[in-house]
């Protein structure tokens, strides 16, 4: 009785919405079924709203080829640092020629100390331990809060001297 309770209440529940399924008009589809489109209500006081039309097919063509051309290089100090960069591991000479020519051009750039950087990094990879280090010592010696310097001093295990007085 007590197994026989709960089982014929999940029958009867089972009957009710298999009946109640029957009972619906044999075209009308199940709510799943139905296409849920969003219907805003006509009001008959409004103008009909007009989406914009799409811009000419010209204009969006121009405007794609403007995106895809590259832009004119305006920092060629960049570009030159870019190269540096790329040639570290593979060619450590072409990083002391790069960087003479952006000295001879750029002199004392604000990013001369990024250079340096990248220079000291080509003399240690060149087994020119002694310039290297006389370099980190000249660029953090000339610019003490640069990063690019701090950097290059800590490469080579530099420990800047503290400014201010000595005790």
């Amino acid at each position: 009785m007590l197994i026989g309770l709960p089982v014929a209440a999940l029958a009867a529940a089972a009957l009710l919405f298999a009946d109640r399924d029957e009972r619906r008009a044999p075209n009308a589809r199940p709510p799943s079924a139905e296409p849920r489109v969003a219907r805003e209500p006509e009001r008959r006081d409004e103008a009909p709203v007009i989406p914009p039309a799409p811009p000419p097919a010209t204009a969006t063509v121009s405007a794609a080829a403007q995106e895809s051309a590259p832009a004119p290089d305006t920092d060629p100090e960049a570009s030159l640092i870019d190269r540096m960069r790329a040639a570290l591991t593979t060619n450590p000479e072409e990083v002391l020629r790069l960087d003479d020519e952006a000295s001879r051009d750029f002199g004392d750039s604000p990013r001369a100390a990024e250079r340096g950087l990248l220079r000291v990094r080509a003399l240690v990879r060149l087994d020119r331990i002694g310039q290297a280090r006389s370099l980190a010592e000249d660029l953090i010696e000339r610019y003490p809060d640069d990063p690019s310097a701090k950097s290059a001093a800590a490469y080579m295990g530099i420990h800047p001297r503290p400014r201010g007085p000595s005790r």
